[in-house]
């Protein structure tokens, strides 16, 4: 009896370590992809951003209106800072499975609150749907709900 309430155990152990581990690594993969999207966006290739999305995503914009959705955040400069406040996954109503990472991030003219949509599909995440609220923030609670708030404009008191 004892044997087999080990290999339970075991087993239960395994598969929730294997789940938690599935969960580590693709929000390691989407933190990866957050990073080239900045690296790509800085070094000016919207076009090799806009070829390596979804097809959702090249349904909904041209290249050149993807390109100038893009011009807001390439103005605010450098990239300075850019933290991950939340992660979460869902599914479309096509049923397909999104991973969602919402990031407070400085830029060296402003802040912005970016908001990456990526497409689980067979070879790896691709971007579905980018934004960046300008000078906003996401604060998650643990446990609890998110909250958007604002973020004082540089050179203004807040």
């Amino acid at each position: 009896m004892k044997s087999k309430l080990f290999v339970g155990v075991t087993a239960c152990a395994a598969f929730a370590l294997t789940c938690a581990c599935a969960a580590s690594t693709e929000e390691s993969r989407e933190t990866f992809a957050a990073r080239e999207f900045h690296q790509q966006l800085r070094d000016g290739r919207t076009d090799l951003i806009y070829s390596q999305s979804s097809g959702f995503l090249r349904a909904q914009y041209s290249q050149d209106q993807f390109h100038r959705s893009l011009l807001d955040t390439r103005i605010m400069g450098r990239l300075e800072a850019s933290e991950r406040a939340h992660y979460t996954r869902t599914t479309a109503g096509d049923g397909a499975d999104l991973v969602m990472g919402f990031y407070n991030t400085r830029f060296a003219k402003g802040s912005c609150l970016e908001t990456f949509t990526w497409r689980v599909e067979a070879n790896g995440l691709k971007l579905a749907a980018y934004t960046c609220a300008r000078n906003m923030q996401v604060t998650c609670a643990s446990g609890a709900a998110c909250e958007t708030s604002p973020v004082p404009v540089p050179g203004f008191a807040g």
